[in-house]
This record gives structure tokens, sequence and C-alpha cells, in this order.
């Protein structure tokens, strides 16, 4: 399932914000955008369910790493990557929180 049209500038504005205040703390780079053109093809994941459910902004964050590690980050770099995480949500939970319906 995938969410109505009007709804995607919207996303995208949110997920700008969010990766913005996410490099705000150690520069990290993310993308935003669609599953299937940022990150690969997938299907049945959290945010299938949400968008059945009404949830109009619901994201899926691969974390920092660049394909060295793959899930397993470092020691080293789980503190730093949780702290810029958080930066992210903390976004997306503010507009959301200010943009009820």
């Amino acid at each position: 399932t995938f969410p109505p049209c009007w709804l995607l500038p919207l996303q995208h504005a949110l997920a700008q914000k969010a990766v913005a205040a996410l490099a705000s703390l150690h520069g990290t780079r993310y993308r935003y955008g669609s599953i299937i053109r940022t990150i690969y093809q997938a299907s049945g994941g959290t945010i299938d369910w949400t968008y059945d459910h009404g949830v109009r902004y619901s994201y899926t964050f691969e974390l920092r790493d660049t394909g060295r590690y793959g899930f397993i980050l470092p020691a080293n770099q789980i503190i730093p990557t949780a702290s810029e995480t958080w930066l992210a949500l903390m976004a997306i939970m503010d507009h959301a929180s200010n943009n009820t319906y």
C-alpha cells in the first residue's frame, strides 16, 4: 500500500527536515525517498501496515553504515548513531505533535 499522492510532498519535506536535523550533529549524510529508490525493494514492512491504518508519516531508517559493517555497527558507532537518529526522530515527532489529523 502506498500513501495518497497528495501526501508524498509533505512526507518528503518532513524527511528532508529530519535528515537535516540528523546531519547537524556529526555531519552524517542520509538520503531520503521511497524505499525502492533509496535502499532496496521491500514489501510487508511496518510502513505498509501503518499506511493501511491511516498513519500519515511513516518512515524506515537504515542507519549510518555504508556497506562495510552491514547491520552490525562497531561499538564506537552505536552512541553517535543513536544520538543523531534521535534528532531526526524528534523532528518527526515534533511535526506530528503539531500537525494532528
